[in-house]
């Protein structure tokens, strides 16, 4: 079951002896979708903690600079563990709760972490930011942004030709990091459909057990 409440309706130090998962996040966050997609398919009950990030007001608060002193989402609080940074969360859960995420023989296990690298960096820089520009006003060179995550939707339709799935012969949390901001690519005016090995890729992740949805993915109604 999954609970959601404000950051402010208890303070995070309750239930400190219990193992409590916590996901500190807000709803349009495709890092924090990751998470929430991982913690779905594993069947984990944790609670939702919102944080308007967008709004600046959470990076005013001492305790939210506590648990990440970047000021960022999403965290994850599995009783006295404390984890940011997505793709860290990622690989924490798989370890720790689903093995089958994330395997472990060499070839593979190196995969994963190209992928989440790609996320991290390819994805982040040009896809997320795109998105950014159109949905927040962000400032960034929209030009750029739009050459960038052209050639990030390339390089995953070309690998998506060789294999269903990113770093494994099923479904990893490599295909999760990936996953999100590819498919709110729309919102950054990227032509997503395009790709037709990259879609089919994210029909095969939106058929897995668990999954839920986001606004502006696949299937799903965009942002009013």
């Amino acid at each position: 079951m999954t609970a959601l409440r404000s950051a402010s309706s208890l303070p995070i130090a309750a239930d400190q002896g219990a193992t409590v998962i916590r996901l500190h996040d807000h709803p349009l966050s495709g890092n924090g979708h990751k998470v929430r997609m991982l913690l779905s398919m594993l069947g984990l009950p944790h609670e939702h903690v919102f944080r308007d990030v967008p709004s600046g007001r959470p990076q005013q608060e001492p305790e939210f600079a506590a648990l990440n002193p970047l000021l960022q989402i999403p965290i994850l609080e599995d009783g006295q563990t404390v984890i940011w940074d997505s793709q860290a969360i990622l690989v924490y859960l798989a370890r720790r709760y689903g093995p089958d995420w994330f395997p472990l023989e060499p070839e593979p296990a190196a995969r994963v972490m190209q992928w989440l690298s790609f996320a991290t960096n390819e994805i982040n820089n040009s896809l997320q930011q795109a998105r950014l520009y159109y949905l927040l006003g962000e400032h960034h060179d929209i030009d750029l942004m739009t050459r960038r995550g052209l050639r990030v939707l390339t390089i995953l339709d070309r690998e998506l030709a060789e294999r269903p799935w990113l770093a494994a012969d099923r479904a990893t949390i490599a295909d999760l990091a990936c996953y999100p901001y590819v498919g709110l690519s729309r919102q950054g005016k990227l032509p997503l459909d395009d790709f037709r090995r990259t879609v089919a890729w994210m029909e095969r992740i939106e058929a897995l057990p668990g999954y839920i949805p986001m606004p502006g993915l696949l299937g799903t109604p965009a942002i009013p």
